[in-house]
């Protein structure tokens, strides 16, 4: 029993790795005190798809608006329909499907993803049902789809349910900016079926008598492609045109997205000079002339940030000075398309800095900056002591100076984490910041914070189905492990364990030393522990389906090489 102990101990160690972890509050809506005041054109902008209905667009094209936070859209067929996009969720896709058999029950020949962002494909199973159709996407969708174990999901994952504000009730939430709400929690349930058709460049296709042009339009994603019916001059945009400005960064972290790209992106689009227009974000467009407009102005719109950026990153302004600079110019900021409601211009200028320049931004008081509790140090005695800092806090707070408050709570939790004076004017500060935004990804943020501030939780800890769970590729899981690193416990600390998976025959090495882990995917020579398992075992564990103890008791897997130096390998990784 106490050898089973270590070995539990172990595995949970290794498998918190891959996962975010739970606490109290999952599951939980996180309800502020009081109800935040919102933004009246936020509020407005919510009619764009506060009703879950289905728009036909024109005959033979519908989209459902409204269920989630993406659109999915109906194509009807001769025999047969096409799905292109399939929502975030099974629940969703569900009552998605519902809607669409009410126009037509024939069986799904194809489904079409759009790009590989999870509220597009992750309702697929239920959009298919038993019809087992074509698969089609972009050949970069799969290679995306892979990267769901990400090196940085535990980061990723807590600030994007701050940015969709996936704990806020329902008073305070009030939309996403391109969806009502983004179905995202515990009890969420997910599919994935893998794309079985795809291209590189361009592709023709004709299912159930529908003409169908396919073609790679990098933007929002390097996956996206556009769907373009020359017969019904309908194109499905995906996620490059949208209404909102567009997100050329997302505060939830991504690589750097090529905007310039995105404009050309939209420029091919234009050209086909389309009557109808089905973005799989917000309603869709009807009319050549209206199109045209929209489409120039949003390239326009992604052109004049990255222009004029390059422009004053040539003059030697920093991003923080450019980001104050660049304004949209009257005809663009009066777009009804280019209104900030998921993309912010500001951000997308230290986007495009970003990733022409890097992080430095070339003042020279920025290169080897004071350490933050330092540098707190010395703003406290710039004010006169700790105590006038915290006054000063005081007096922007009932001054309305939120963002000034804020930023001074900043210093003061260094030199005090615990004082809840502090606290009290950080929530504060970001309630009230929050209820001057028109943006819902910063006013969500805002707001979520300020539920952590109070003890709150972003943390979410979401149903893996089986299907999904096992056609996760091992590297995926081990790539992540070597960034859990805890370096200053194993500074002396020389070990190789082996993994070997009896039902692929694959072996992979996890070598801790020096502070440093080295993951190579072949068996390195004198292991000094060897774990043997099958990769049907692992990926469960890994997912939370099966407990440690389950798979020990059973003979699942097993370990070689001395239990206590098996659970004394793995509390060198980091338990998030």
């Amino acid at each position: 029993m106490k050898d089973q102990t270590f070995i539990l101990i172990a595995i949970v160690l290794l498998l918190s790795c891959y996962a975010c972890s739970t606490n109290e509050n999952q599951g939980q809506k996180i309800k502020i005190q009081e109800t935040i005041t919102t933004v009246d054109e936020l509020r407005e902008h919510s009619h764009e798809f506060d009703k879950a209905e289905v728009i036909t667009v024109t005959e033979g094209v519908h989209v459902a608006v409204g269920f989630g936070l993406a659109n999915s859209i109906l194509l009807e067929g001769e025999n047969g329909n096409i799905i292109v996009d399939c929502n975030e969720s099974n629940d969703v896709a569900k009552r998605v499907k519902a809607a669409f058999n009410k126009i037509s029950d024939k069986p799904i020949k194809a489904i079409i993803y759009t790009h590989n962002h999870a509220d597009h494909i992750f309702g697929a199973a239920v959009m298919a049902g038993d019809d087992q159709p074509a698969i089609y996407a972009h050949e970069l969708t799969n290679y995306y789809i892979d990267r769901l174990l990400n090196v940085v999901q535990p980061v990723i994952g807590r600030r994007s349910n701050r940015m969709f504000g996936n704990y806020l009730d329902t008073i305070n939430h009030i939309n996403c900016g391109i969806g009502p709400f983004l179905d995202n929690q515990p009890t969420t349930s997910r599919s994935l079926l893998r794309p079985t058709i795809t291209f590189k460049d361009e592709l023709e296709v004709e299912i159930e008598g529908l003409k169908i042009q396919l073609a790679h339009v990098p933007g929002e994603t390097d996956d996206q492609l556009y769907v373009w019916m020359p017969e019904k001059r309908v194109l499905l945009c995906g996620d490059n045109f949208y209404r909102s400005f567009p997100n050329l960064y997302t505060i939830r972290g991504t690589p750097y997205r090529d905007v310039k790209q995105w404009a050309s992106s939209l420029d091919k689009m234009r050209y086909l000079k389309p009557a109808f227009l089905v973005p799989s974000h917000t309603q869709p467009l009807k009319g050549e002339e209206k199109i045209q407009k929209a489409l120039m102005d949003y390239a326009d719109g992604i052109r004049y940030v990255h222009d004029q950026t390059i422009r004053y990153m040539n003059a030697g302004f920093t991003p923080d000075e450019i980001a104050e600079k660049v304004k949209l110019p009257p005809h663009l900021n009066d777009s009804p398309y280019l209104k900030e409601f998921y993309g912010r211009v500001d951000w997308s200028v230290k986007n495009v800095f970003t990733g022409y320049m890097g992080w430095f931004d070339g003042n020279a008081s920025t290169l080897l900056p004071l350490a933050s509790l330092e540098k707190a140090e010395k703003m406290a005695d710039l004010a006169g002591g700790k105590n006038k800092l915290l006054e000063k806090a005081q007096i922007a707070l009932q001054d309305k100076a939120y963002q000034w408050s804020l930023e001074l709570t900043d210093h003061l939790l260094r030199l005090s984490p615990d004082d809840q004076t502090v606290k009290d004017i950080r929530y504060e500060s970001l309630i009230q910041l929050a209820a001057q935004q028109s943006n819902p990804n910063a006013r969500h943020y805002f707001l979520s914070q300020a539920v952590e501030v109070k003890g709150g939780s972003m943390d979410l800890d979401v149903q893996r189905p089986v299907e999904m769970v096992h056609e996760v590729p091992l590297s995926a899981l081990f790539g992540t492990l070597s960034v859990c690193t805890k370096s200053e416990d194993c500074l002396s600390y020389n070990k190789k364990t082996l993994f070997h998976f009896t039902d692929t025959d694959e072996k992979w090495t996890v070598w801790v030393r020096n502070g440093v882990t080295e993951v190579q995917a072949f068996a390195l020579e004198t292991p000094d522990l060897t774990v043997t398992t099958t990769t049907k075992v692992w990926k469960e564990l890994a997912a939370g389906l099966r407990s440690p103890i389950s798979v020990l008791s059973s003979g699942d897997l097993k370990v070689e090489g001395g239990l206590n130096q098996f659970r004394i390998f793995f509390d060198k990784f980091e338990k998030y």
